[in-house]
């Protein structure tokens, strides 16, 4: 089964409307390949998601930034996966570096977000990576089998994930990943996948890496 190929955007914590508006426009102009050849997903903050998702051209898909654990209840400033599925969107974001980092989300809290997520009908774009520490000391492949082992035993079927291997040692350090570097990490995933979840999930397996600009 050929993989299709997928593009996202983070918008992360900026944009006004009339800025996002024109962004929309922008890529609602954009000359793309058909969705059976790629997938195209923005993320927008929260509060741009109801817009976004009714003025983005329909081939494209919206992805919310985050969300809770569980069910909704007594967690102020969190957003639920129902509440996503409730505004028809797609996907979500988990586990990004930055609230790994800031927020010191775990890789059992971020595996149980996954998991938590999948199952209310959302397709996750779950990210992973280390950070210049974390690969000027060697430790890459610690890392990563770490993160990533924490999501596939929660996790029985990957067709809904796509993992996005961010390279968080490139962010401000005025390094850049190079090919070789993707590839190598690349080989670690596939590897990790068999290991962890055997032959027959790694073609259903989607790899994506985070371009830094």
């Amino acid at each position: 089964m050929a993989r299709k190929f997928f593009v996202g955007g983070n918008w992360k914590c900026n944009g006004t409307t009339e800025e996002v508006k024109k962004i929309v426009s922008t890529l609602n102009g954009g000359d793309v390949p058909s969705p059976d050849v790629v997938e195209v997903v923005v993320s927008p903050p929260f509060v741009f998601l109801p817009l976004v998702k009714t003025t983005l051209r329909p081939d494209f898909h919206v992805a919310a930034q985050n969300c809770w654990v569980k069910n909704g209840g007594a967690y102020t400033g969190e957003v639920s996966a129902e509440m996503l599925v409730n505004l028809d969107i797609p996907w979500v974001i988990l586990g990004h570096s930055e609230r790994r980092s800031l927020l010191k989300e775990s890789n059992d809290f971020v595996g149980d977000k996954v998991a938590y997520a999948l199952a209310k009908g959302l397709k996750v774009i779950a990210c992973v990576g280390e950070t210049l520490e974390q690969r000027e000391a060697g430790s890459t492949m610690e890392v990563v089998a770490a993160q990533t082992k924490a999501i596939a035993e929660r996790v029985t079927d990957w067709t809904n994930v796509v993992l996005a291997y961010e390279p968080v040692w490139a962010i401000g350090t005025g390094k850049v990943a190079t090919p070789a570097q993707a590839q190598e990490v690349s080989s670690i995933f596939c590897f990790l996948i068999v290991w962890l979840c055997g032959w027959d999930r790694l073609m259903f397996f989607r790899l994506v890496h985070i371009e830094l600009l």
